[in-house]
């Protein structure tokens, strides 16, 4: 059976401004889901409500009771006194993965990022670019159910936006794999695009 994330009649207001009133959708794995929209629409909190993140004012969010979530977004933080193998190290084993000296370095170089000379390189001395790929890595690592991701190739050259892309086709048949984004180059590996306002 496909998993999938369950939206029931979902409404959230932040203040006065409606963002999501009534929303019913089944968001399901196997598909690259795009969520789209002009900034302020509410991308970013659509994947949080999508990852029980945050909860809505009403209606309700049903995930897979198993089912394990990791993240890309520019409100990820990882930590800067931390190289970026102690970084992997700490986030995988939160959730329960114990990483090999041998599998840090292949999510390394799956991402374009090498660990085997930046080792004992601090986080805090990383470029964006270099900072996207550990975050990419990091999700690798866990080897989640669902990935969110709120403009994953943000700062990112040609290369790892081609890597993140190859990734992403490459996971996605056993994945829930949602994508927040308005870059035209990420809405094309889009099996499907959710426009907000909906």
């Amino acid at each position: 059976m496909t998993r999938q994330i369950s939206f029931d009649d979902v409404s959230l207001s932040f203040g006065r401004h409606e963002l999501f009133r009534n929303v019913t959708l089944d968001l399901r794995g196997g598909r690259v889901i795009g969520i789209t929209g002009a900034n302020g629409s509410g991308k970013s909190t659509f994947l949080k409500l999508a990852g029980k993140i945050i909860r809505p004012d009403s209606g309700s969010v049903t995930l897979p009771t198993d089912c394990t979530i990791a993240a890309v977004s520019p409100e990820l933080k990882i930590y800067d006194s931390l190289t970026a193998t102690e970084n992997l190290i700490f986030f995988t084993r939160l959730h329960g993965k114990t990483l090999t000296a041998e599998k840090i370095l292949e999510l390394g170089s799956r991402v374009g990022l090498d660990l085997k000379n930046f080792a004992s390189v601090r986080a805090e001395n990383f470029s964006t670019g270099m900072r996207q790929r550990l975050k990419f890595a990091i999700v690798l690592g866990v080897e989640a159910d669902a990935w969110l991701l709120d403009e994953p190739t943000a700062n990112l050259d040609d290369d790892g936006r081609e890597n993140f892309f190859a990734e992403i086709r490459a996971a996605v048949s056993d994945k829930i794999i949602l994508l927040a984004t308005n870059d035209k180059t990420e809405v094309k590996i889009c099996d499907e695009v959710i426009r907000l306002p909906m």
